[in-house]
């Protein structure tokens, strides 16, 4: 199985006692237990240590695990931050990629931005309810940033994800298709 670890800011990993400067696709095997200590690399941060029991689904403040499917488990890290009076922390200004631009625009309700978003010839096979129809049923979405293909999940209310891709055609989307209908 492989372990994508997706962090919100800049660190560094000290896995089972062996240290990594990226944790964007390590094997494992879906029985071991995991210590993830995370040092990040800003000095306001505070460094933690995730426990992973195998392959199971986990939340907590500070990071959640999630089996994507039989071969891949993403754990998104979020920074530790120290209680400091008065300070107000800004985050970086990431640009989402179009597949995510979309998905946050139909959640928010705001089907005729998304819709924008397509090329014509998908606007020519796919109305604005079909639109947000394919995206009903799912919580979040996460990108397959280990893999140079256009990949996503949508996960669904039960932890379930489903795997997808898209194609860009001159900046729209031009296709979103299911690849694999979860766990």
């Amino acid at each position: 199985m492989e372990l994508h670890i997706k962090s919100k800011f800049d660190c560094v990993f000290i896995i089972n006692g062996d240290f990594f400067e990226t944790a964007t696709s390590l094997t494992f095997s879906e029985f071991d237990v995991l210590y993830i200590t995370v040092l990040p690399i800003k000095h306001t941060l505070l460094p933690y240590t995730v426990k992973l029991e195998g392959a199971r689904n986990t939340k907590a403040e500070l990071y959640g695990g999630i089996r994507l499917d039989n071969n891949n488990y993403l754990l998104t890290l979020e920074p530790r931050h120290m209680t400091v009076y008065g300070f107000t922390r800004q985050d970086p200004i990431v640009q989402p990629s179009p597949v995510m631009r979309l998905f946050t625009l139909i959640k928010n309700g705001d089907v005729f931005s998304a819709y924008a978003m397509l090329s014509e010839s998908l606007k020519a096979t796919v109305d604005k309810r079909a639109l947000a129809a394919f995206f009903e049923g799912y919580d979040r979405i996460e990108e397959c940033f280990w893999r140079d293909e256009p990949l996503f999940y949508l996960i669904d209310s039960n932890e379930v994800a489903h795997l997808n891709k898209y194609t860009l055609t001159d900046g729209f989307i031009d296709n979103i298709e299911e690849i694999d209908s979860g766990v």
